[in-house]
């Protein structure tokens, strides 16, 4: 029994060693300069150092057969084998060999067969990022990121190559260190309380702590992205954050102060043009005007609304981390605090966020690891959204209301208007306050056993515990809350979920000429919600807020509560062979299982092929190619983010009805069930060259896609005699093509001097193919504007969808014949494309794209000596953008409110007949609609997204320090655009397809200096 015992404990264990020996030696490049933190790993395991300042390294108990793996960004790989002392000289240039994170595993970047972008630490934007997805934008190619609000932990837009859905989920699946998470919104900042909803909610990646991150890998085929099966067709966004390395503890501390600007605010009307502006348009009226002489000495400078709504914000960032190894045991430790107050008055986030990654090898055989991250975020709530007048925000109020009027009142209140529904904007800055604060704690903890040589399982269990809760508190300085003697609203919003997920990886030869590696798994994932609000008015003090909802009239308090919950059942399976290292091919396939759609259509099967051949070895191939390898794939993914119970009848609360006369509240039905409602199936084709040479100084990768979602999760209208106004079924067909380029340089390279660039580049064209037996469907509905957009066979998702304005009447002209009889001089013309003779919602069509012909970015670095230069420049072309600020300055609400200066100074006149815009007398007489070629906007920029200088200070290495780095970051420096909103890049509906910009938070430009130093 005791040698039986010892024989498992052997196979389990894996007690069997080698003889080990010391390692030292030194990294350095072609020009004899050191490379500082260059990785050195001993092939086939977790163990590993890092260079010091002189580029030298020690590693100890290395095994004597075994192979040291030498990788430095943006240096060729090199694998040595195992010696007492090496001088390592590594190659600049762009390492095909290094690797690359993948679903469920790593592969080189040599082998790899899908389409893929790779970001690692270095690549990513510098500077003040609340979140993660912040410091991708603009660096991948095929990857759009728009920053929807520019408010403080904002939400992000993300489309990878496309949108493809028109009622599911549009955003990727994204993957923490291999744990596939929750990312919905968060609370939005308004909705309650009497403030308007927010569309944009706060950004859930704010828990992250971006300082942890090590690479970030944008899955964008069907070959990359079906191992994830029903979550994988928008794409798949891995983050793998840092692990201990080198033989010694480490410490490491960064920290950074700025101040932020209003990049650019509107230009509205001074004080004495609006005086103007209303005296003119008064006369042109026929009436008197609205200012005297003596009302205009009154009033002086009168009040400028923006500059007490805007302010210069600091912003700061302390973190300090431990990285290192003991024994066989790794551990990476970080404490993050972060603080960026907004330029919107009343506005902010402040996080503090924790993370520990420990890794194990128990023996040959057996590894352990955990990764946890937790995090507080407390959110200061900008609250303007998409509502108008009384509901509206700061930001709307402040280029709205009467810059002649005060701020105060005689008496020291806040001064409101009697012309306007409009608040004043301070009043809303200091008289509102919405609150978050969300505490979430995600982690995963993993063994893996080499059960037989070369077959390793792993066993991964991960949870994501998410609490929020948001309070709102609108006092009576406001228009709802006076009346109403302050209103109160807490909500509370709870999500988890759970992961338990078992894989076999098995790698095996035959020889050197056919390597196979097999992966197969299973995995079940639970997801529950749970939601609680209160609201209630009627305080005798504004001063508690929400401190204490029993203060309030309880008549009138008003509840709600929810609780949701699904499931997800996988197995997945994935193939790789490689043929004479020369051919490589790659199948996979999942079966997922949800509990989100019908009883008859539980399960999805989503294949992938890809296929590359390795041309650099040819003979045919120029020899200038190192690296040269053509890749294709194809597979089907799926989409599931349509909400839980869709696909079954639900009910609501009905109205009231009497029983022997008592009222009785009752349930009525609020969808119709569908069975077989199933997945939204996407497929892809991809074909994909790439290329290196100059010995890896010029990499080169050109991608070409074709990607069709079918079976679209769509609300398909119903007759009214039904009873529902649509019912989710599976209909329609949305394609997305395009072309991809990356281009990656290192351009000079001497001892003194380097110079590096990156540059990529996407065109996407996105088609309507089919919507069943609808043609068409209005969308995008705004308050007082009404729908902004058409989803249309043969347009792209989400067009723009108004009048067609073709110039300005002008006296003179035989305005009685035209098909707008009752128009004067000055009136916009509207193009009567059906020729009826009259202006009439049949005239509507497509007047823009929310989607640019193309996006791109330009990345150079620049180091001389210990002086390192990285500037970083994006943009898009061809985009439209709907302002909605425009209409509200064409087609004011009240004659008294503010307006745009541009539409006003330039406004039609008889003196001015040239003019761009139209005479403003009588706005409300114009005809058509307000959603018209006029208020659509170039959303084309080019933007200085980064720049950043840093100085690594030369040490001694004889103090406890080191290295040290001191470096200044500007971030938004200057953008190029036409448009004549705050942010071309803005969206006021968030995540939708549909793009406004409606009062949007303005982008802040940001300036920081700080100090990174190693211990």
């Amino acid at each position: 029994m005791k040698s039986l015992f010892s024989i498992l404990a052997c196979l389990l264990l894996g007690t069997a060693t080698a003889l080990a020996q010391t390692v030292t030696g030194n990294v350095s490049g072609a020009d004899g300069e050191p490379l500082i933190g260059a990785t050195i790993m001993v092939k086939g395991t977790q163990r590993g150092t890092v260079t010091d300042y002189n580029g030298d390294f020690t590693l100890d108990e290395v095994p004597e057969t075994s192979t040291l793996i030498f990788t430095y960004t943006g240096y060729s790989t090199q694998e040595v084998p195992a010696s007492g002392n090496l001088n390592v000289v590594l190659a600049e240039g762009i390492a095909m060999d290094e690797v690359v994170v993948v679903g469920y595993g790593t592969v080189k970047k040599s082998d790899l067969t899908g389409a893929v972008s790779s970001l690692k630490a270095e690549d990513l934007n510098p500077g003040a990022n609340a979140s993660v997805d912040q410091m991708m934008q603009g660096r991948a190619a095929g990857v759009q990121i728009n920053q929807s609000s520019a408010e403080p932990g904002g939400g992000l837009s993300i489309r990878v190559r496309g949108a493809s859905s028109i009622n599911a989920g549009n955003e990727p699946l994204y993957v923490i260190d291999g744990f596939p998470i929750d990312n919905s919104p968060n609370l939005s900042s308004g909705g309650a309380g009497g403030i308007g909803a927010n569309e944009s909610p706060r950004n859930p990646l704010n828990s992250l702590n971006p300082n942890d991150i090590a690479s970030i890998e944008i899955l964008k085929d069907a070959s990359a992205t079906a191992i994830y099966g029903s979550r994988g067709a928008n794409g798949v966004i891995i983050v793998t954050t840092k692990k201990g390395a080198g033989e010694q503890l480490s410490v490491n501390y960064n920290a950074y102060a700025g101040l932020q600007t209003v990049a650019k605010e509107l230009d509205i009307l001074s004080t004495q043009e609006y005086i103007t502006l209303m005296n003119d348009l008064s006369a042109a009226r026929g009436q008197e005007p609205v200012f005297s002489a003596a009302d205009i000495s009154a009033i002086g400078a009168g009040t400028n609304w923006q500059d007490e709504v805007y302010r210069n914000a600091p912003v700061t960032d302390h973190n300090l981390s431990l990285s290192g190894r003991a024994g066989s045991t790794s551990i990476y430790a970080s404490v993050n605090y972060f603080n960026q107050q907004g330029v919107v008055e009343n506005s902010g986030i402040e996080k503090y966020i924790g993370r520990i990654n420990v890794e194990s090898e128990l023996s040959d055989r057996v590894n352990v690891g955990i990764n946890i991250n937790t995090s507080l975020v407390e959110d200061n709530n900008n609250i303007d959204g998409i509502q108008t007048n009384e509901n509206a925000g700061p930001i709307y109020s402040s280029l709205l209301y009467d810059p002649t009027e005060p701020i105060f009142a005689a008496d020291g209140s806040y001064n409101q208007s009697t012309n306007l529904t409009v608040n004043n904007p301070v009043a809303l800055i200091r008289g509102v306050n919405s609150g978050g604060q969300t505490n979430r704690t995600l982690g995963n903890a993993f063994v893996s056993v080499e059960a037989l040589p070369n077959l390793i399982a792993k066993l991964n269990f991960g949870t994501d515990r998410q609490s929020t809760r948001r309070d709102i508190y609108n006092t009576r300085a406001t228009f709802y809350g006076g009346p109403s003697g302050g209103i109160a609203n807490i909500s509370m919003l709870e999500r988890s979920s759970t992961l338990l997920e078992y894989t076999m990886n098995y790698n095996t030869s035959l020889n050197e000429n056919h390597v196979f590696t097999l992966l197969g798994g299973v995995t079940y994932q639970w997801f529950q919600n749970k939601l609680f609000g209160g609201s209630i008015s009627g305080f005798p003090t504004d001063e508690i807020g929400t401190g204490n909802l029993s203060l309030g009239d309880t008549n009138t308090d008003a509840l709600v509560s929810g609780r949701e919950e699904n499931t997800l059942l996988s197995y997945l399976a994935r193939a790789n062979y490689n043929l004479f290292d020369k051919f490589l091919f790659t199948a996979s396939i999942r079966a997922d299982g949800s509990s989100r759609f019908g009883a008859n259509q539980k399960y999805g099967y989503f294949p992938s092929f890809a296929f590359g051949y390795k041309l650099s070895g040819e003979p045919f191939v120029p020899a200038v190619f190192e690296e040269l390898k053509l890749r294709a794939s194809w597979g089907q993914t799926g989409n599931q983010e349509i909400g839980n119970y869709a696909s079954q009848l639900t009910f609501g609360t009905g109205p009231g009805v009497v029983f022997n006369g008592n009222v009785q509240g009752s349930v009525t039905p609020q969808r119709i069930a569908n069975p077989d409602l199933r997945w939204e199936t996407t497929e892809q084709f991809n074909v994909g060259i790439d290329a290196s040479i100059l010995n890896g100084r010029i990499y080169g990768s050109v991608d070409y896609f074709l990607k069709n979602t079918k079976d679209l999760l769509f609300n398909l209208p119903l007759p009214r005699s039904s009873g529902f106004r649509s019912v989710l079924t599976n209909v329609g067909e949305v394609r997305n093509q395009g072309f991809e380029f990356l281009a990656n340089s290192v351009n000079v390279s001497t001892p003194g001097f380097k110079w590096k660039s990156s540059v990529n580049f996407s065109a996407i064209r996105n088609k309507v193919l089919d919507l069943g037996r609808a043609s068409s469907i209005v969308t995008g509905s705004i308050q007082a504007v009404g729908n902004t957009a058409v989803i249309q066979v043969g347009e792209p998702l989400a067009s723009y969808y108004g009048y067609v304005v073709q110039g300005i009447f002008q006296e003179g002209d035989n305005i009685a014949e035209s098909a707008q009889p009752n128009a004067q001089p000055g009136f916009p013309i509207f193009e009567d494309r059906n020729n009826d003779g009259a202006i009439t919602p049949a005239d509507q069509t497509i007047i823009g794209s929310p989607f640019p012909d193309f996006t791109y970015g330009v990345s150079n670095s620049f180091s001389f000596r210990n002086w390192q230069l990285d500037i970083f420049f994006q943009g898009q072309q061809g985009a439209d953008l709907l302002n909605i600020n425009v209409i509200e300055s064409l087609y004011p609400a009240n004659f008294r409110r503010n307006r745009l200066a541009e539409q006003s100074l330039d406004r039609w006149t008889p003196q001015n007949t040239d003019a761009r815009w139209p005479s403003g007398v009588d706005p409300n007489a114009y005809g058509a609609g307000k959603v018209n070629s006029l208020v659509l906007q170039d959303a084309s920029y080019f933007r200085l997204k980064n720049v950043q200088l840093s100085y690594t200070v030369p040490l001694s290495g004889q103090g406890f320090l080191s290295s040290l780095r001191l470096y200044a970051t500007g971030q938004n420096l200057f953008t190029i655009t036409d448009y004549i909103g705050f942010d071309p890049e803005a969206n006021s509906f968030g995540r939708s397809n549909v793009r406004v910009d409606y009062s949007s938070y303005p982008l802040a430009r940001t300036y920081i200096v700080g100090l990174n130093a190693s211990f």
